[in-house]
């Protein structure tokens, strides 16, 4: 398989539904899945033969991986520490967490999960696109309001239990028969992860001048420790995005590096990009085996109760810190959306080989793909929505007196 013929079908299929998603106004982390779809759908009908090709999967897989890598490299550089220790807002992080985790577990075990895959599921549930959450606080001009660095905490929160969730998930082998094991892959991630930070800060006094060069060397470091790293976190069996995070984290602390952050960004949304798309690609029109019925039933399902969720994380929130229920519902309304961590984490599970089943990652797609769009929606008129539910509460609270 011609490699440039792979990159355009994939950066032409990906442009037109990205620039019809920006027409439409509407989020376009499920523009590239559908996109991936779309052409798994007309490849198999038409017999174009490429989906059951090894190299074109291979290869826009492996494209996809990187997109992942720079992600986590990227919130690891942005990612503060010290905000955890200010009031209100550890108790904020855990009630989003708590209620949004338990929702979602609860529910993969009613419909039949294992243990391992509600584990996952809730996992997908709880974390919301930090993306889309944030795209849409600056679009609708919602920084401005009280509630604003909440949920901007809430994002970081949830940074930090995902990579929590990671560790774990990468955690437990194939079998997973072994517990032992558990301990023995948490201890290799935290021990790299150790030897990074020490690296890093050992060398800075090195490095930071080869930032600040004019040349192509300053990019070439850049790329050169976060595919080293990464290229020797697989060879112990440690999680690359873990990994990649942690990278991100320790060269924050280089000053040079800063002025650097833009030219990776730009490689982090082509090869996120890919990544949207070879999801798309896995996405089997088969509904997980069920009947039509049966699976839009517990689609709607997790939507419904995960939008109910992140409103009641968000009035807890609310009456905690801010002292309003109404702004508590608007909490819940920005954090709505789910997105790319909730792919990732499917995607890392499946880089794993656990064999989880077909009901859970068509689920996941399926409730990435609308819940992204409802999100947006509903994010985009939170003000109103929170107002109006508030109303109807008191209203309810006043026929109850």
């Amino acid at each position: 398989m011609d490699f440039l013929l792979v990159l355009g079908i994939v950066t032409v299929s990906c442009l037109a539904l990205g620039l019809i998603s920006k027409y439409l106004r509407q989020a376009s982390i499920p523009a590239y899945i559908i996109a991936g779809i779309l052409f798994r759908y007309s490849s198999e009908r038409l017999e174009f033969g490429l989906i059951s090709s090894y190299d074109f999967a291979q290869v826009v897989q492996g494209l996809g991986k990187i997109g992942i890598i720079l992600l986590m490299f990227y919130i690891g550089h942005e990612f503060n520490f010290r905000g955890i220790k200010e009031p209100g807002r550890f108790f904020a992080g855990c009630t989003d967490f708590g209620v949004n985790f338990i929702a979602g577990f609860s529910l993969g075990l009613l419909i039949g999960l294992s243990l391992l895959e509600a584990f996952i599921l809730a996992s997908a549930v709880y974390i919301s696109s930090s993306a889309i959450v944030i795209s849409s606080l600056i679009e609708n001009k919602r920084l401005i309001y009280p509630e604003a660095e909440t949920v901007v905490w809430l994002m970081v929160f949830e940074d930090i239990i995902l990579a929590i969730l990671l560790v774990v998930l990468t955690s437990i082998t194939s079998d997973s028969l072994a517990m032992i094991m558990i301990p023995v892959s948490l201890a290799k991630t935290l021990l790299l992860i150790v030897f990074i930070l020490v690296l890093i800060r050992g060398l800075s006094n090195f490095i930071s001048p080869l930032f600040e060069r004019d040349d192509e060397i300053p990019i070439l470091l850049i790329f050169a420790l976060i595919f080293g790293f990464s290229a020797l976190a697989h060879l112990l069996t440690v999680s690359e995005v873990i990994v990649a995070f942690f990278l991100g984290s320790a060269l924050s602390g280089v000053k040079p590096f800063k002025k650097l952050l833009g030219d990776t960004i730009s490689f982090k949304n082509l090869f996120l990009t890919i990544f949207f798309f070879s999801f798309g690609m896995m996405f089997s029109f088969e509904f997980a085996g069920l009947p039509l019925t049966e699976f839009v039933l517990a689609l709607l399902a997790l939507i419904t109760l995960s939008i109910l969720g992140k409103f009641v994380s968000g009035a807890l929130i609310g009456k905690k810190q801010h002292g309003s229920l109404e702004t508590g519902l608007r909490v819940g309304a920005y954090t709505t959306p789910r997105g790319e961590f909730s792919v990732v984490l499917l995607a890392v599970v499946l880089g794993m080989e656990m064999g989880i089943s077909e009901l859970l990652f068509s689920l996941v797609v399926a409730y990435v793909i609308f819940l992204s769009l409802i999100g947006s929606f509903i994010a985009k008129h939170g003000d109103r929505i929170g107002k109006a539910m508030t109303v109807g509460i008191n209203k309810l609270m006043t026929l109850k007196r």
